[in-house]
């Protein structure tokens, strides 16, 4: 094997690291050429970029002055819109008898209305179509409910056109063909029904209302809108020909707290609260002697946190079930606002579905107890107490003159001037255990607060007739608007 010459290697090594070095800088001077190329990329880049940001911020500009001008053609459109829909106003009311459409969405609000429409069928003047139409409750849901109405009209022989839920995509040729004088929805609410029904569509003809509940007790729910009373001042109240209250006080709240000063604003009592004292009794649980006593047990829905914060039935179901079967011999009857078990539906309720129904279950098992869903007012009737975390029905049971207990919710919605009145009249407690030691003293030994209850029954509602005041005023207002075209 030949050997390596040192000398050789040596020179070898040599010519290795020359070799290496002029690589090293011949990389050097690539590298070099590279971050020049990046440098005066860089600065392309920032130019075009500054350009481009100029020409951006001149291409926002123009779009702003579009989009402002498409605001302004947009409400000037909107101004010609109600001006049409004003002329066509003044051109109507000059029918023999006004045609007055109630849309209805909810059979459970029919006692607001149903007395109006009977009145306006008996006269000659009045030419009233009730239609039934679905519901979407928050606008979230699809339609639905048409079929509950309708069937609770049959029932009571209300003739009716319907708007079935297949049929959604009719609804604004079904209301323009009917060509109402006037329109009443059963609610304020403008998500709860078709797109074709809110106040904004309808603005070519009369809008008005008469609330679903008799008299709202509370300061203003959180809405989607800044309104400093969404009870009185919605998108509909803003709109409407006549809006119906069912006090001077209501009234007084409106002038001061509504976009409008409540001119559109009539103070009449209120057709539900005369419903309520024509209710014949009717108690669940058959068969019960009638020296029995009876509490009706009532809870609100509104169990989460976020709305009125009124509803106690997670803290309150296992007590009142305890009560019931510690006190055989008194009849208690369950019955709770419909829309509770909606809530029970959904994920953040405290209380699910299969818990309810396993309650239920335990609740109907006693023979001293009943579930009660259907219409409420004659068990309220028949009942010697009512217990409830509601404010309507704390405002109900006492047109009816009914002892009542108000398990009461700290946080809830504040009470206006008008829910301070009513709480004069309630017994309230925090928990089932104070409830049952008011109710045992008020079974034993009568209500103490009865008179104040009466006091206030006829300066929130007046005198029956509320119904009639109603249409005596649409036919006031109407001929008035007549003798001014």
């Amino acid at each position: 094997m030949a050997r390596w010459n040192p000398m050789t290697r040596a020179m070898n090594l040599v010519t290795r690291i020359r070799v290496m070095s002029e690589g090293i800088l011949s990389l050097r001077e690539e590298l070099s050429l590279v971050r020049a190329d990046l440098a005066a990329l860089q600065d392309t880049t920032a130019r075009t970029t500054a350009e481009m940001v100029r020409r951006n911020d001149d291409v926002g500009r123009r779009l702003d002055d579009v989009g402002r001008r498409l605001d302004d053609v947009g409400r000037r459109l909107d101004d010609v819109r109600a001006a049409a829909g004003r002329g066509a106003r003044r051109g109507t009311l000059a029918r023999r008898a006004l045609r007055v459409v109630f849309l209805v969405h909810n059979k459970d609000a029919w006692d607001s209305i149903g007395e109006v429409v009977q009145i306006m069928r008996s006269r000659d003047d009045f030419d009233p179509i009730v239609v039934s139409i679905p519901h979407h409750y928050g606008g979230d849901a699809p339609p639905k409910g048409e079929g509950r109405v309708h069937r609770f009209l049959a029932d009571r022989d209300v003739p009716h056109l319907r708007l079935r839920k297949a049929e959604q995509g009719w609804a604004s040729e079904l209301i323009h063909s009917l060509d109402p004088d006037i329109v009443f929805r059963q609610s304020q609410w403008d998500a709860d029904v078709d797109p074709a029904f809110t106040a904004e569509n309808l603005a070519w003809t009369r809008l008005a209302l008469i609330p679903y509940e008799m008299i709202n007790p509370t300061r203003n729910v959180p809405w989607d809108e800044p309104a400093v009373d969404s009870a009185l001042d919605q998108h509909w109240h803003r709109a409407a020909w006549l809006v119906f209250c069912a006090n001077d006080d209501v009234l007084a709240i409106a002038r001061r707290q509504t976009v409008t000063g409540g001119r559109q604003y009539r103070a009449v009592g209120h057709p539900k609260a005369d419903a309520l004292r024509r209710t014949v009794p009717a108690w669940p649980l058959e068969g019960a002697a009638p020296s029995r006593r009876r509490i009706l047990w009532s809870a609100h829905h509104s169990i989460l946190d976020g709305w009125n914060d009124f509803g106690l039935f997670p803290s309150t179901s296992d007590e009142m079930l305890r009560w019931a079967r510690e006190e055989p011999g008194i009849d208690f009857v369950f019955a709770h606002h419909p829309y509770l078990a909606g809530v029970f539906r959904r994920p953040e309720s405290p209380v699910d579905s299969a818990s309810f129904s396993a309650w239920l279950e335990e609740w109907t098992r006693l023979p001293n107890t009943a579930y009660w869903r259907g219409e409420y007012a004659p068990v309220l009737a028949a009942a010697d107490l009512v217990v409830s975390d509601g404010p309507s029905m704390i405002t109900e049971s006492q047109v009816l003159s009914k002892p009542t207990i108000f398990l009461e919710r700290d946080g809830h919605v504040q009470f206006n001037s008008i829910g301070e009145m009513i709480i004069q009249g309630v017994h309230r407690v925090n928990d089932v255990a104070s409830a049952r030691i008011v109710a045992e003293s008020i079974l034993s030994d009568g209500d103490p607060l009865a008179e104040i209850q009466r006091q206030t029954t006829l300066r929130l509602f007046g005198e029956p007739g509320a119904a009639q005041r109603i249409v005596d005023v649409i036919v006031r207002e109407a001929a008035d608007e007549t003798a001014r075209i």
